[in-house]
């Protein structure tokens, strides 16, 4: 079960045609298998969702696990949700409680800007990268990594990136 409610404004995109990524780093790909046609296939892992019995179950289209790791990545409200379940508004770096927070990426999203599709990391987008800040903290932290943003390109370019699927994460 999704850890909130499916909303009727969510696009429906069941047995259309794979839309191109436009290369934003900050909301990666979706998997071929996310646009099927088959009814009781995964539209993250591409793998058969099964009955107890064995028998292929036509009315679902998402494992539990697998449904969990697409509204974490691509629902904010999602990933806010986790954060205040798990780290009950607590900074990571002051430790301090505070009303007003922010959502971190601990390793920065900005190193896999400049990426090919298949060369995209999933580890940055689960909730392990993932860390409460104040917005005095974030500020702080984001300022400190102007310096990779303009580095990133070039390191990429030259050294690539330890890569892991999403089916890794």
């Amino acid at each position: 079960m999704p850890f909130s409610r499916w909303s009727s404004k969510q696009e429906r995109t069941f047995g259309k045609k794979k839309e191109k990524w436009n290369g934003d780093f900050r909301t990666p790909p979706k998997p071929d298998c996310y646009y099927t046609k088959v009814k009781g296939q995964c539209r993250w892992c591409g793998k058969m969702i099964l009955n107890e019995d064995g028998t292929i179950n036509a009315r679902k289209s998402w494992h539990e696990k697998c449904v969990n790791q697409y509204m974490l990545i691509y629902h904010s409200r999602e990933r806010r949700a986790i954060l205040r379940r798990r780290d009950k508004g607590r900074c990571a770096k002051c430790n301090k409680i505070s009303r007003k927070w922010d959502v971190d990426h601990i390793r920065p999203l900005i190193e896999q800007k400049g990426l090919k599709e298949k060369d995209l990391d999933y580890t940055y987008y689960s909730v392990d990268n993932l860390q409460t800040l104040c917005k005095k903290c974030h500020r702080e932290k984001s300022n400190s990594e102007v310096p990779l943003k303009k580095k990133t390109k070039f390191h990429n370019k030259f050294f690539g990136e330890s890569k892991k699927t999403r089916y890794d994460i």
